[in-house]
């Protein structure tokens, strides 16, 4: 029996929400792709914080010393890929980045709520940055043990989808369908495609 479209959308929402609560679920470690400065296509794989259903958003964080944040402040077009070997289905989304800086009300409130142990990921170097040794942690400042450290580094993604590919590979039956949203997350349009 065929699932109706507007229950696989729902569907696929649901299992990022689900993935941004807890870290065993499929889809928490997405593929964020963006177009880099070489003008080639960078992708890496960034965890999936916070989901926001009704207006289509999803949240990441990072270092604004990466190159993703540079590439991403010169041009947030988007693309978010998942795939679950579970379900054996993958989701592909196309959106715009909004950035959040450090000192941000947003960039603010979010590191208000980290743990000490994730704060110390944005401390150290610049990511890229060769290190003289992996010996010990790598991530913090030896010189400055404050649970501040990191802070002024610290950004927000967030993530707004224009559209979403789901794909789901089945060996009888692949099945997929595109989704388009409306700039308040309102489902515009949805059509199955051929896979």
């Amino acid at each position: 029996m065929q699932q109706d479209l507007t229950t696989i959308d729902r569907e696929a929402w649901d299992a990022l929400d689900a993935a941004a609560a807890d870290a065993r679920q499929p889809f928490r470690y997405l593929t964020l792709a963006s177009l880099g400065r070489c003008q080639f296509p960078e992708a890496r794989t960034v965890v999936l914080r916070s989901v926001e259903i009704s207006t289509r958003v999803l949240e990441f964080h990072t270092d604004t010393r990466s190159p993703k944040w540079q590439e991403l402040q010169d041009n947030g077009n988007t693309t978010i890929l998942g795939y679950s070997d579970a379900l054996r289905l993958q989701l592909r989304l196309r959106g715009q980045m909004e950035l959040a800086p450090p000192g941000s009300h947003a960039a603010e409130q979010v590191w208000s709520r980290l743990p000490l142990h994730t704060r110390a990921t944005y401390q150290g170097g610049p990511p890229g940055d060769e290190l003289p040794s992996v010996d010990g942690p790598v991530y913090r400042d030896q010189d400055v043990p404050s649970e501040e450290t990191g802070k002024e580094r610290f950004g927000v993604l967030f993530f707004r989808a224009v559209s979403l590919d789901w794909c789901r590979l089945a060996r009888d039956n692949n099945l997929r369908a595109r989704f388009s949203y409306g700039e308040s997350g309102t489902l515009k349009s949805a059509s199955w495609i051929a896979p």
